[in-house]
């Protein structure tokens, strides 16, 4: 396991920044931003950072280190894993060695190991040394470990967050990001982004892990769909259908807070595959996408502003309003049924249900007639179907308001 992010929530050396003051956070705060994006190594990114700390006592480190705020359950997680036979090892290329020795021993691991640095009479000179902080640190320091108990690196597991950690990932049997970084999502086999811990036990199935054959069936179930998180995913889909409420009395109001809306969800979402977490946003985004959208921007919301925000310039306010409603509670129908009730799959689209489509189709004709008459309805019910079953991903939340209003638009001058 990596501590700092993993293990620690944040970074041991920014918080111990801070107290050195604002400036040297900031700079050690950029620092990581040029490390993240390859621009500087470990090693420069660790003498630079720590270059600054000279003068600061080791006592006030270690008070430091000690306020940190630890992720959910690690010591129990941690106790759990050893009851099960598996060794755990706490690295750090960024926490002190002495530091990382004492939270093993706070949280049971059977090792721990970190940096060295400098000090004279028991004050920081700035300095850094180490294998850890070396490129190939961690690589060697775990070869050496599975070499004295006569192990592979397909018998481990690491738990990870930033790109110091892609050579250890590339060689491990199982890896799992936690919190992670971009770089390191898209290379997870699984991602904890809960802040819990134990969540390791569940990817391993730890009740029956009695074999490694019996670990890998069991990591299966992260894969179980939710439908607490579907739920809470249709509820926040379904406010889009304020938007003809507000449209109407207030127009320019409206396209205005919806751009401003999906800027602040861009920039959330980028956040969110580096590690962090929006204030509010983040939480919310978190609890309602589906594990395949983990590892990359959540495009959903995107098309769905999108689409609303191209109808209202597009189309006259009946067609508009129509359109978006139809989106916001169709295509809720659609999945919603077709989860729990479809048998029957689409000829072109076996992702989806006959059975999702037919009550995306009633759904849609209701929503229509409130702003349309019948045979109007009736089409613009028939084509949002059409469109919600073809294989568009989370682009059909942009093509059927778009696609069935230029439709309606066209019927209009027939």
């Amino acid at each position: 396991m990596d501590v700092d992010g993993v293990l620690f929530k944040g970074h041991f050396f920014l918080h111990l920044a801070r107290h050195a003051g604002i400036m040297v956070y900031v700079r050690a705060a950029f620092l990581c931003f040029l490390f993240n994006i390859n621009k500087i190594s470990i090693n420069e990114l660790l003498a630079r950072v720590y270059s600054r700390f000279k003068g600061i006592t080791l006592e006030q480190a270690q008070r430091i280190y000690k306020n940190i705020v630890l992720i959910k359950n690690a010591k129990e997680t941690i106790e759990t894993l050893r009851a099960y036979g598996y060794y755990t090892v706490l690295i750090s290329s960024g926490v002190p060695d002495l530091f990382v020795k004492d939270l093993a021993s706070r949280l049971s691991a059977d090792e721990g190991h970190g940096i060295d640095i400098g000090t004279v009479d028991n004050i920081l000179t700035g300095n850094v040394h180490g294998r850890l902080t070396k490129t190939n640190g961690k690589k060697n320091l775990i070869e050496e470990i599975l070499k004295e108990k006569n192990l592979s690196w397909q018998n481990t597991i690491v738990l990870v967050d930033d790109r110091n950690n892609l050579d250890i990932m590339n060689k491990s049997g199982i890896n799992v990001g936690v919190n992670a970084h971009y770089a390191i999502r898209q290379q997870a086999d699984y991602l904890i982004d809960s802040n819990n811990l134990v969540e390791v036990l569940d990817i391993l199935n730890i009740t029956d892990a009695d074999t490694y054959k019996t670990l890998f069936a069991g990591m299966r179930k992260q894969f179980v769909h939710s439908w607490y998180q579907e739920i809470r995913r249709k509820f926040l889909h379904i406010l889009i259908a304020l938007v003809p409420i507000f449209s109407g009395p207030v127009y320019k109001a409206t396209l205005s807070v919806l751009f401003i809306l999906l800027i602040i969800y861009l920039i959330s979402e980028c956040i969110r595959i580096n590690g962090y977490a929006f204030p509010m946003l983040g939480s919310i985004t978190k609890s309602s996408i589906r594990k395949t959208e983990e590892k990359g921007i959540a495009y959903g919301p995107v098309t769905l502003i999108l689409g609303a925000c191209i109808s209202l310039i597009l189309f006259p306010a009946y067609i508009s309003s129509a359109v978006i409603l139809i989106v916001a509670f169709s295509d809720t129908a659609a999945t919603l049924i077709g989860k729990k009730l479809g048998r029957h799959r689409v000829p072109y689209n076996k992702k989806k249900s006959i059975e999702g489509s037919m009550a995306a189709l009633i759904v849609a004709f209701l929503c229509g007639y409130i702003y349309l008459p019948l045979f109007p309805a009736l089409v613009a019910a028939f084509s949002s179907t059409i469109i919600e079953s073809l294989p568009l991903k989370s682009l059909d939340n942009l093509f059927m308001p778009i696609g069935t209003g230029i439709i309606l638009y066209s019927l209009s001058y027939v």
